[in-house]
């Protein structure tokens, strides 16, 4: 009888041995995913902008940006405002340009964005130049439309979509590279999950 006990005492061990085991991955692969989640939204936004390719306007025929930059958007970066200083191929400062938040839509946090404003500044012009990236509900409402237009003229973002900004003496291409709406209680597609975009910048003189 004692070795038999023994041995059924021995398999129950490592039965429970083994359930905490797999208990202890478990809480290990929940807790990474849980901090993963943790992590704040501009900064994985940084790794997405990373993975991003940037158009290589030389194999497509063109000259080369003076300047290219890629930016990402993602929910829960309530204070996504990104700008970029221009400057010459001497080193001389020609002016800036950037890409901010435009106009929210719904209440409470984190903000859902429905539209971005995409800028750029001219050292040798009197006025900034900007153009709106508005979702697609927005950009069909004739009267948010009609009020995010005393921003800059609207543009409905779709990916690969360009937006050309001219002012004295640079152009700008903002290129949407991807994007995706976000899901919930609001309109479809009214506001952004993620937004990668690459701003180009070409001087005219």
């Amino acid at each position: 009888t004692g070795p038999l006990v023994g041995g059924n005492t021995l398999i129950t061990i490592c039965g429970i041995a083994g359930v905490l085991a797999l208990a202890l991955v478990g809480i290990y692969f929940l807790r990474r995913r849980q901090n993963e989640g943790e992590r704040p939204a501009a900064l994985r936004a940084q790794d997405l902008t990373k993975e991003a390719p940037q158009t290589d306007y030389r194999s497509m025929g063109e000259s080369p940006p003076l300047s290219q930059w890629m930016t990402t958007y993602l929910v829960g970066d309530d204070l996504f405002d990104d700008s970029f200083s221009i400057d010459s191929v001497e080193g001389e400062f020609m002016g800036e340009c950037g890409v901010g938040i435009a106009e929210t839509i719904g209440v409470g946090n984190p903000k859902r964005v429905s539209a971005f404003e995409v800028w750029l500044f001219d050292k040798n012009d009197i006025q900034t130049v900007t153009k709106v990236l508005m979702s697609s509900h927005v950009f069909r409402d004739g009267a948010a439309r009609e009020r995010l237009s005393a921003k800059g003229e609207p543009v409905l973002a779709n990916p690969g979509r360009e937006a050309v900004l001219e002012t004295e003496t640079l152009q700008l291409v903002a290129r949407v590279v991807d994007m995706t709406y976000g899901e919930g209680a609001l309109p479809e597609d009214s506001f952004f999950e993620r937004v990668t975009l690459e701003l180009a910048v070409w001087s005219k003189v």
